[in-house]
């Protein structure tokens, strides 16, 4: 009984099961049988342009955007007067030199003799170091006779032999100068050795001078043509012993050289490389103007033309050993050639010869002449009446040393030949220590040079750079002191300070490093001074 019962509900259970799984099966066709197309998810549109223009119009987006409108233009404009002060504020960055070491210093031309002692040597070089010097020319080098150059191949007795050179030129350049030695290949010693020879008429050495047999009258001799020395007198001596003339442009002592020879080429250039291998950086060749003649002997004339003078042979030869030079690691300035712009030299120097008692407006010339001619000029003052002790005074001399400092260009400074004797040190002076530090500032390198005469007497040039301190000098060459107005010139400020001041105008000015104004300044006669003031 029992048995039929779970019978029974056994099969009711499944018949339920059944049913539930046959109900399931149609759920999911009915899902299967959903369109989901008709269920999709509708973007999102935005607002339209009548919302967006009742917000746009609304004060506070209206007031928003006229603050964002404000806030950047004044950080624009704070970014961009920001980056002009610091433009203008920062300290110049002035351009990269362009001047070789021979430009930069002066070139100081000194007899070897001076610096022979070991003792003190360190001091002397500091001593000329002071002064602004790092290129020393060292002259009367070579073997000679009073003077008058032997054998350019060796050492002047005086000095030593080759080594001892050789040690002095190492111990100059260790302490960072640069060494160079002056030639005048012109000419040579009659004690010279090759003249000697020629005089033998010995056939090697027959043309190495310059000789002609001239003209005979009876017993008198003349020479080919009118040709004059430097000194004057006939440029011909007669030699007796070959009985024919030779030509001295210089004393009868030294014998001109034939550059028509080319042993004579040879040999120089022998020379030069021979001084190049201990070590010199250079050489000045000093008198080339003169190296070469007309081989026709014609007679000099009036015409600036002079048959002995600046031929063009001597530009083609000095190119070649400047070249010589150069490829052996060396540089070359000449002397007085008519052309600055001769290849393989460096530098061409030429002095100024002024009168004792020159003006400003010939003082002006000469040196427009020379900024117009030269790139980069040098300076040195000659007085044209130079055998005369004194033929300048002291303040005029200082005078031409600013000058010379503060021009564009190169000073070219002859040093006292009893400079350093008994090993004596001078004393460096605040006026030539002043003139270092003038001289030092990169104004003088890279700033614009204007100059002027005013009043006829009173001779200005100023160098003047932007971002730098700048400087104008003024030189009274009257007789009587003189208030002078620098507001004539361009750029120079009410106020200025006094640098440096020759004698007789340090009595009137203020001490130095004092503010003047620069319109009303009592120059004392025949003296000049240095003002300088910052150019924005």
């Amino acid at each position: 009984m029992s048995t039929e019962k779970e019978d029974g509900a056994v099969e009711k259970l499944m018949e339920q099961g059944n049913k539930q799984i046959e109900t399931s099966g149609d759920k999911y066709d009915e899902v299967n049988n959903l369109d989901v197309s008709d269920h999709k998810e509708t973007a999102y549109a935005g607002m339209g342009k009548e919302e967006l223009m009742k917000y746009a119009n609304s004060p506070f987006w209206v007031r928003l955007r006229w603050l964002l409108f404000v806030i950047f233009w004044l950080t624009w404009f704070a970014m961009l007067f920001g980056a002009l002060f610091i433009i203008f504020m920062t300290p110049k960055c002035f351009p990269s030199t362009k001047l070789e070491w021979y430009q930069k210093s002066p070139v100081y031309v000194v007899n070897a003799a001076s610096l022979s002692s070991q003792n003190g040597l360190d001091e002397k070089v500091q001593y000329m170091q002071t002064l602004g010097i790092e290129n020393v020319v060292l002259s009367s080098v070579f073997n000679n006779d009073k003077g008058e150059v032997v054998d350019f191949m060796k050492v002047n007795a005086s000095l030593g032999n080759e080594n001892f050179l050789k040690d002095l030129i190492v111990k100059l350049k260790s302490k960072g100068m640069k060494v160079m030695l002056k030639l005048i290949p012109n000419h040579s010693s009659t004690s010279n050795l090759f003249f000697e020879r020629s005089v033998l008429n010995e056939t090697m050495y027959r043309n190495y001078y310059i000789w002609n047999p001239g003209f005979s009258v009876g017993v008198h001799h003349y020479p080919i043509n009118n040709w004059l020395s430097v000194t004057g007198k006939s440029a011909w001596t007669w030699n007796k012993e070959r009985n024919e003339f030779y030509l001295h442009q210089f004393s009868e002592n030294e014998a001109d050289f034939n550059f028509r020879n080319n042993d004579i080429i040879n040999y120089f250039e022998n020379v030069f490389k021979l001084w190049l291998t201990t070590g010199v950086d250079g050489f000045y060749l000093d008198k080339v103007q003169y190296l070469f003649k007309d081989k026709e002997f014609k007679n000099s004339t009036d015409s600036s033309k002079r048959p002995t003078f600046n031929l063009s042979e001597t530009t083609d030869l000095i190119s070649k050993w400047g070249k010589l030079i150069e490829n052996n690691s060396g540089i070359l300035i000449v002397s007085d050639l008519e052309t600055n712009d001769v290849s393989g030299v460096n530098m061409v120097h030429s002095s100024i010869t002024l009168a004792p008692d020159f003006t400003g407006e010939q003082l002006l010339n000469a040196i427009l002449l020379k900024t117009t001619t030269f790139k980069w000029p040098s300076w040195e003052w000659v007085c044209e009446k130079n055998d005369k002790p004194n033929c300048w005074k002291n303040e005029t001399i200082d005078a031409f040393n600013i000058i010379s400092a503060l021009l564009p260009g190169t000073p070219f400074i002859n040093a006292d030949q009893k400079l350093f004797e008994n090993n004596h040190i001078p004393n460096v002076t605040l006026f030539e220590r002043t003139l270092k530090e003038l001289r030092a500032m990169p104004t003088i390198e890279f700033g614009s040079f204007n100059t002027k005469l005013l009043n006829d007497t009173v001779f200005v040039f100023d160098r003047v750079m932007s971002g730098s301190e700048s400087i104008v000098f003024a030189w009274n060459l009257s007789k009587n002191d003189t208030i002078l107005n620098l507001n004539l010139l361009d750029e120079i400020p009410d106020e200025v300070n006094l640098s440096l001041c020759t004698r007789s105008a340090c009595l009137l000015l203020p001490a130095l490093k004092s503010k003047v104004n620069s319109n009303k300044i009592n120059i004392a006669s025949e003296s000049a001074v240095v003002l300088s003031f910052y150019k924005p």
